[in-house]
């Protein structure tokens, strides 16, 4: 594939005077870095210039998009808007290639050549506008995670594309109100967040995240997309009807099914302890919820953990019954916990378990659901289709995402990252239902 670059600028928000938006202990449990991502759309499609101006448009709205990340007076982390640093890199690039010899779009290492580099990136949003050969248009996106989560940046998106088409946003796209995430007076810590959420302050003989962390040359790893169609997701819940007469939801249900199917491509022995650390999204859990619209972070992690054994063993009612218990332990109350442990120790340095040194997660699975957050519905106007969207290549073993399917069959796409040696194991079993 190649990509050649023809233009890069920086857009900036009118903003008259720089102000700070402080860092909620949400945002600093966040990765502490930039997540990739691809929008697939064949011709026709609108024109560059109509989509920069779009975006400048609905950066107004999502202003800490163009902010920077740095330090207040008191030294504790916060976003700065309308510093002379910031804005939104922007860049346009064109591809020699036609869009259909890469369709359907499967995990390369090419598409790093498709959004600006993330790597000591200067800009939390940085954007890249694909042209190829054909009209066809590839959208690379990053956005570090510490200033928005997986559904304020679906906000964004569909936000982003409304614009493009000349639709007018309501409610409003984003929501920067923080007063849902206040502390209790006094605030009550009552659930043990440190070896799960955050290392510990001074060392203990607690071991965090269940792993001690390994790095393995890169070329080892190797992504993948599965497609699930509905079909085959009915079958699955079929069977997880054994062990209770509430109904599982499809993501327990597949994700049980996929947790069992990566524990046997790994080969792990039958006693050893294999866990999910699942992203749950907090909006509705809190009461009164907090609005879609939130625009941040206010995500934790479930943890739901089971040795290889019990878990193979047990199939797919098995697996899917542990995940939801997992779930639903992370309630109203862990997030009260979370938001007034960040008023305990707000001052003090918290690095989150996963942000270590590691790019190999196994046992561990690291899982986030894009399901019902409107990446499949962003549409940035024209004639064309919309193929897919999916993150860009990932060195990182362990990590799974499911997506709305770019098939619009209804099913589920799933990325996943594992030592090649695993996946193809994985890529023989992967639809077996057994």
């Amino acid at each position: 594939m190649e990509v050649k670059k023809i233009s890069s600028t920086i857009l900036k928000v009118p903003i008259s005077h720089p102000y700070e938006v402080p860092l909620t202990i949400f945002d600093r449990f966040a990765a502490n870095i930039h997540i990739p991502v691809l929008y697939v759309f064949t011709p026709t499609t609108s024109s560059n210039a109509d989509i920069i101006s779009a975006l400048s448009k609905t950066l107004v709205h999502f202003p800490t998009l163009t902010a920077n990340l740095s330090t207040n007076s008191h030294g504790r982390p916060c976003l700065t808007v309308g510093d002379h640093q910031g804005g939104a890199l922007l860049v346009e690039a064109t591809v020699s290639s036609k869009l259909e010899d890469h369709l359907p779009f499967t995990p390369s290492p090419d598409f790093r050549l498709l959004h600006p580099e993330d790597k000591n990136a200067k800009h939390l949003l940085q954007v890249q506008l694909n042209r190829f050969q054909c009209g066809g248009l590839v959208i690379g996106v990053t956005n570090h995670h510490r200033v928005a989560d997986g559904q304020s940046m679906g906000s964004f998106f569909v936000t982003w594309g409304k614009m493009v088409r000349g639709i007018h946003n309501d409610p409003l796209p984003a929501v920067y109100d923080q007063s849902w995430l206040k502390p209790r007076h006094p605030p009550l810590v009552q659930f043990d967040h440190w070896g799960t959420d955050f290392i510990p302050l001074s060392p203990q003989p607690k071991e965090c995240c269940l792993f001690n962390p390994i790095v393995v040359d890169p070329s080892e790893i190797t992504n993948m997309l599965l497609h699930f169609s509905p079909e085959f997701i009915m079958k699955l819940k079929a069977q997880t009807g054994k062990l209770t007469t509430e109904k599982h939801t499809t993501f327990e249900t597949l994700l049980g099914y996929l947790w069992r199917k990566v524990t046997i491509a790994r080969q792990l022995d039958d006693k050893e302890c294999t866990m999910l650390r699942i992203a749950v999204n907090g909006r509705s859990r809190l009461r009164p919820p907090v609005p879609l619209e939130f625009f941040g972070n206010l995500v934790l992690n479930a943890y739901p953990k089971a040795n290889s054994k019990e878990l193979i063993e047990g199939g797919v009612a098995t697996a899917a019954e542990i995940i939801r218990k997992g779930l639903r332990f992370i309630g109203e109350d862990y997030f009260l916990s979370f938001i007034d442990l960040g008023e305990v120790y707000g001052d003090r340095d918290l690095v989150p378990c996963y942000d270590k040194d590691t790019n190999l997660l196994s046992p561990i699975l690291e899982v986030n659901s894009w399901l019902g957050f409107g990446f499949d519905e962003v549409d940035f106007g024209g004639s064309g289709t919309f193929r897919g969207f999916l993150p860009t290549w990932v060195p990182l073993e362990g990590l799974l995402v499911l997506i709305p399917a770019a098939s619009g069959d209804g099913g589920v796409d799933v990325f996943l990252s594992l030592l090649e040696k695993h996946a193809v194991i994985l890529r023989e079993i992967s639809h077996t239902l057994d």
